[in-house]
């Protein structure tokens, strides 16, 4: 077995396959508990295992790795690829201050 993180549950892990259950798991994250995007997504990756999403991404396991340990800034396309399994994608809006 891969080297997990120290936070990795092979309940959710399970749980986590379903993609249904990411995608509620990520969004609750970031609605309920207001969890930066990043951060949430670490989370989610956490409990996917690395191996596992970098393989439903399409990245090496250094690169997710560099993602989840912040050893890089992230441009927003690389984010929105990582949402990708989620069935998730970044929407940026602007908006006029009043």
């Amino acid at each position: 077995m891969a080297n997990r993180n120290k936070n990795f549950d092979e309940t959710v892990a399970k749980k986590m396959q379903n993609f249904e259950f990411s995608q509620s798991f990520i969004l609750a994250l970031i609605n309920d508990h207001e969890l930066p995007i990043q951060d949430a997504l670490i989370e989610s990756i956490e409990a996917i295992g690395l191996s596992e999403f970098a393989e439903k991404c399409g990245y090496s396991i250094q690169y997710v790795s560099d993602f989840v340990n912040r050893r890089k800034d992230y441009k927003v396309e690389v984010i929105d690829k990582f949402l990708q399994p989620f069935g998730l994608k970044i929407k940026l809006d602007v908006e006029k201050v009043t």
